[in-house]
């Protein structure tokens, strides 16, 4: 998917959350600057994601860890996790999501617009998935999107 599209699938689920009166805001250029400083560069698609639904993200992914206030948590819990079962971390991780704290999904290429996401699942060895990031929260979308 590119940029365009990704943005525009992000507008409608937004406009979709806010007509039901629904909380959705995205982080703001310098909150967005903040994240890179202390986390290194980050892939232009999740800039994209961040700007959109960063903030408060309204039913979207209730029960999983995806604003950008949960950042630090979701790395932090990410590499323990990985640490307490025996796995060596990848260089450049960056995890954008924590499931009920035992499942993650991450990426490595910071510098890709659109990067490969990988998970771990605790107790489990990291497995890359047969998503790009903005497949994996396009189809989040879609399943978003059915249940409403």
């Amino acid at each position: 998917m590119n940029a365009l599209e990704f943005q525009q699938k992000l507008v409608d689920l937004t406009n979709g959350m806010k007509a039901k009166g629904l909380r959705v805001s995205g982080c703001d250029a310098d909150e967005i600057s903040g994240i890179e400083k202390k986390y290194g560069a980050l892939p232009n698609l999740y800039k994209i994601f961040l700007s959109l639904v960063g903030s408060e993200a309204g039913d979207f992914k209730v029960g999983t860890d995806i604003l950008a206030k949960d950042l630090g948590d979701i790395n932090e819990c990410t590499l323990e996790l990985m640490e307490e079962n025996g796995v060596s971390p990848p260089e450049n991780l960056f995890a954008f999501l924590l499931h009920q704290g035992y499942s993650a999904l991450f990426f490595v290429d910071r510098y890709a617009d659109d990067p490969d996401v990988f998970c771990y699942t605790e107790g489990e060895a990291i497995k890359k998935t047969e998503y790009k990031f903005s497949s994996y929260i396009g189809d989040e979308i879609d399943i978003y999107a059915k249940r409403q």
